[in-house]
């Protein structure tokens, strides 16, 4: 019988002839022992040479009967090649499972529903009970929610509340792709994610979505992962092993007190201290990242956007390699939210209370009356009274109602986005900018008009009264406009609505903006500085939403800063509160007096290109040259690297005086100055500064986050400033409420 096979259809009694070669038994066993379809087709022949039946061959493995004597007679008829999978015409032979399940999470940009199964199945060209099959094994129900979703590695990995950490993927070789990725649970006491400014949500999202388009092909449109070529005697050469235990402590450093999950695939490293988890070898690196991206992004997607802000580009991966390490977890993702005040429950108090609620659901996203109540310490029939009336009022709107266990389904109210809109206006040294707000944090228009000087007080106020004009023109569908705000450069008195003659101003030496503007457009205006108004922005829409105390550092034609103290803005008596000149004061030179001047770098644009001009660099005239110089400094130009790190170090001093003084754990650094070709080199020296000099830094550690508010952050701030004055809960005194 050697070199041949005989096979008669065994009866459930053992003992029926089924003869292997040598060769073929020992290639089975081989198979046998992995996983995946293979290795149970020769589970089967191996039943049926040793005599087993179908049925209880079916019985032992889990599978039909009908599957185990289709097999068997595959076997008999082809021997080893009549195993391997033969797929439908225009379906492809092995199955990336990880692209497939990113593509069932991925909606499209514009909020339509995931593809149900069988569409998906006939995009990707996959059987629709092949991709059911492997939602199974993800642990992904029949709607698009990722709260069962499992990596079905070894053993498993649910995703849930994970976050991701850090990846490091080699190149495609002979022996196939090798990543780790490093996963983390939450620290205790993280809040749950803020949903409340749907806008910065959306926007978050539409940047995330941009980071998976930057991983490379689309999932639906990814190749299946090929075979790779048999190898030529002598001819492999085993990779370079990959750094994980540097990655390892670069994670540790950075995120400590987290507990970490290794997903590996290729040989699994030795990491003490962290779960292991050993991936299946068809796993596709890119196409898991695109899996725990989009897992994360259901979760909380602005964080997740900011985290991703120094994601690799598929052209800046050295040799096609990725490897990237999540920024520092932002205190609003880490500290406990800060106490809500508590609410009175006397009848004079009634608009204090509304606007208690009304911030209550703007922090939350999302709130029911109870727990409303909770949050606010109203009863629950001042809770019901206050909601009735905004209900009515249109200025929040109920949601579907959600299971709270028995009784009845919990709804959930929000704020209505269109139910009131506010316009900004940011006079700069170089520009007028003017947006449309709407009450959660989305831009619905804006405009701007380049300045040159010289510039006429009378001119620019009517030019800034036009742009505000035409961005409440744009306002959707004719919505209430609250109110107007203006952003201005210091010094300024702020109660009066007056500009004391600011830098680069010539002529300016006393002009009342306030007054002027509130003629022209006829309504009051609130009148704030520049980077008082971007604290403000940022504490209403962006990344401070949820900190108690925080300093905005404003980097545009000057420098700035804001501040949250206590849970409300710090402006100080005249709102010039924040002036960074003193703090950055250059050293007196003999023979000069004693009045301290501000270093020039306090002026970080026309600095940085005045510098750049004199290295000899061609910087092109206009608007361009700032974002030329940028893109420059971008792309590792060692001269343009230098100035802007000079310009970095002086203003990070200046933020080292500025969190000494308040002795604040949050620094957010925003304004025109801080575009992305610049943004990582003054987080680095920013951060060093803050950590490094101020006395007190043995006992705290303060985070540096870049703004989610953009070039725009102070004409939406002072937007913001609207609503702030609007809704945010104050007595009489000016003050919050105290328990």
């Amino acid at each position: 019988m050697s070199g041949q096979r005989t096979y008669t259809t065994p009866g459930r009694a053992a003992g029926a002839a089924f003869a292997l070669t040598p060769a073929d038994r020992t290639r089975l066993r081989g198979w046998a022992r992995g996983s995946g379809a293979r290795a149970l087709r020769a589970q089967i022949v191996l039943d049926a040479a040793a005599g087993t039946g179908v049925v209880d061959s079916a019985r032992r493995l889990g599978v039909s009967r009908p599957t185990v004597t289709t097999w068997r007679r595959r076997y008999a008829a082809e021997g080893l090649a009549g195993l391997e999978h033969r797929p439908r015409s225009g379906r492809p032979s092995r199955v990336d499972e990880a692209a497939l399940v990113a593509r069932s999470l991925l909606p499209a940009p514009d909020g339509e529903a995931p593809l149900s199964v069988r569409a998906l199945a006939a995009r990707t060209g996959v059987s629709h009970t092949t991709l059911a099959a492997v939602r199974r094994r993800w642990g992904l129900g029949a709607g698009p929610g990722v709260a069962g979703l499992t990596v079905p590695a070894d053993p498993p990995c649910p995703l849930r509340d994970l976050d991701l950490l850090a990846v490091h993927a080699s190149p495609v070789h002979e022996g196939g792709e090798r990543a780790l990725f490093l996963l983390g649970a939450p620290l205790e006491g993280r809040p749950r994610p803020s949903r409340r400014a749907t806008a910065l949500v959306r926007d978050a999202t539409a940047y995330v979505y941009g980071a998976l388009d930057a991983l490379g092909t689309d999932p639906a449109e990814a190749p299946a992962p090929g075979r790779t070529a048999p190898e030529a005697p002598g001819s492999r050469q085993e990779p370079a092993p990959l750094p994980y235990r540097e990655l390892y402590e670069a994670v540790r450093a950075r995120h400590p007190g987290r507990t970490l999950h290794a997903l590996t695939l290729g040989p699994a490293p030795d990491l003490e201290g962290a779960e292991p988890h050993t991936l299946p070898a068809a796993t596709r690196a890119t196409s898991l990242l695109r899996v725990l991206l989009l897992a994360e992004l259901a979760r909380d997607p602005v964080a997740l956007a900011a985290a991703l802000a120094e994601l690799p580009a598929p052209g800046a991966r050295a040799e096609g390699s990725l490897r990237w390490i999540r920024p520092a977890a932002p205190p609003t993702a880490r500290s406990a939210p800060r106490p809500a005040p508590r609410a009175f429950n006397q009848l004079a108090l009634g608009s204090y209370n509304e606007k208690l609620v009304i911030e209550s659901i703007r922090e939350a996203g999302t709130l029911s009356r109870v727990e409303i109540a909770t949050s606010t310490g109203l009863t629950p029939q001042a809770v019901s009274r206050i909601t009735r009336n905004l209900l009515t009022s249109g200025l929040i709107v109920q949601d579907e109602g959600r299971s709270a266990g028995a009784g009845k389904p919990r709804i959930p109210l929000r704020l209505r986005p269109d139910a009131g809109y506010a316009v900004g206006v940011h006079l700069d040294p170089w520009m007028i900018t003017a947006v449309a707000v709407d009450l959660c944090g989305q831009v619905v228009a804006r405009r701007r008009m380049p300045l040159e000087a010289p510039r006429d007080p009378a001119w620019c106020l009517a030019e800034m009264a036009a742009l505000a004009r035409e961005a409440a023109a744009e306002v959707p569908d004719g919505g209430p406009v609250l109110g107007y705000g203006v952003a201005l450069p210091g010094p300024l008195d702020r109660r009066a609505g007056v500009l004391l003659d600011p830098p680069l101003f010539d002529g300016w030496e006393r002009v009342e903006v306030g007054a002027g503007l509130s003629a022209l457009l006829g309504s009051a205006v609130v009148v704030e500085k520049d980077a008082t108004a971007a604290a403000i922005g940022e504490r209403w829409l962006g990344a401070a939403e949820r900190a108690e105390d925080f300093v905005y550092l404003y980097l545009g034609a000057g420098a700035g800063s804001g501040a949250f103290l206590g849970g409300d803005v710090h402006r100080g008596a005249t709102g010039n509160a924040g002036e960074l000149g003193e703090l950055c004061a250059r050293p007196r030179t003999p023979g000069e007096d004693d009045v301290p001047r501000s270093a020039e770098e306090c002026a970080p644009i026309s600095t940085t290109l005045a510098r750049v001009r004199a290295a000899g660099l061609p910087v092109p005239p206009g608007e361009d040259a700032y974002p030329w110089v940028c893109a420059r400094a971008a792309e590792g130009d060692p001269v343009v690297c230098e100035v802007v790190d000079g310009v970095a170090r002086v203003l990070a001093r200046g933020a080292a005086g500025l969190v000494g003084l308040f002795d604040t754990e949050l620094l957010i650094v925003g304004g025109p100055a801080v575009l992305p070709g610049v943004r990582g080199r003054y987080l680095d020296l920013l951060t060093a500064a803050v950590n490094t000099f101020p006395l007190a830094h043995h006992v705290r550690t303060v985070h540096v986050a870049p703004s989610h508010l953009g070039e725009e952050a102070a004409a939406v701030g002072a937007a913001s400033s609207v609503f702030h004055a609007t809704f945010t809960p104050s007595l009489k005194t000016g003050r919050r409420a105290k328990n």
